[in-house]
């Protein structure tokens, strides 16, 4: 309950903050969410499935001319990965589901292509924040949740992705696709090599 009600006061300070930026003519501001897919990759990583997860948050946008922007973004986000072991009622089950709060900052360029659809091409770096990490394990109609305590609190990652732009209204629709790696891995003390990878959907709108 400690971690939802940090989620909800660190989103609605983003809206707030970004809502007085845009009134003081500073910049764009957007929300927007989607939907992931999310797996561990690494050396010491085995037969592990994707699982899917979603992702929800704000941004601004700086524009620097007719083809560049900046845009940092605020994001709650869901990683993990799956892992299954035989079939049917018996097999045995784990989901390892990690909770972050991830800020990217986004470099994107416009193609010059005419039209009412603006396409553009964008990446950079991201900083995730974790919230939560923990692993559910179901065998033998038995389920156990173990909180991780050897995940970092950090994850630094690399974004990159494409996207497009439509007016509509008073502001402007968006879709971008993106995948998100992670740079270094998420477990401390063991010296594992294992990685976040994450790729995402996501629609907004922006004022």
């Amino acid at each position: 309950m400690k971690r939802t009600r940090a989620v909800f006061l660190m989103a609605g300070a983003a809206v707030l903050l970004f809502s007085g930026l845009v009134r003081a003519g500073v910049a764009g501001f957007g929300v927007k969410a989607g939907l992931s897919t999310a797996n561990i990759h690494g050396h010491d990583v085995y037969e592990q499935r994707s699982r899917m997860g979603f992702g929800a948050g704000a941004f601004l946008t700086f524009g620097l001319g007719s083809l560049l922007a900046v845009q940092p973004e605020v994001l709650f986000v869901t990683k993990g990965s799956k892992y299954v072991n035989g079939s049917g009622p018996d097999a045995y089950r784990e989901t390892l589901s990690l909770d972050y709060i991830e800020v990217p900052v986004l470099i994107k360029f416009f193609l010059p292509v005419a039209g009412s659809f603006r396409f553009h091409l964008f990446a950079g770096p991201s900083l995730a924040f974790k919230l939560r990490a923990r692993v559910k394990a179901t065998f033998g109609g038995e389920t156990e949740v173990e909180t991780l305590d050897n995940v970092r609190n950090m994850d630094l990652g690399l974004a990159a992705g494409v996207g497009l732009e439509h007016p509509l209204g008073r502001g402007k629709l968006s879709l971008d696709v993106r995948y998100t790696a992670g740079m270094s891995s998420l477990t401390k003390g063991t010296g594992d090599d294992i990685k976040n990878g994450v790729l995402g959907l996501f629609a907004g709108y922006s004022f």
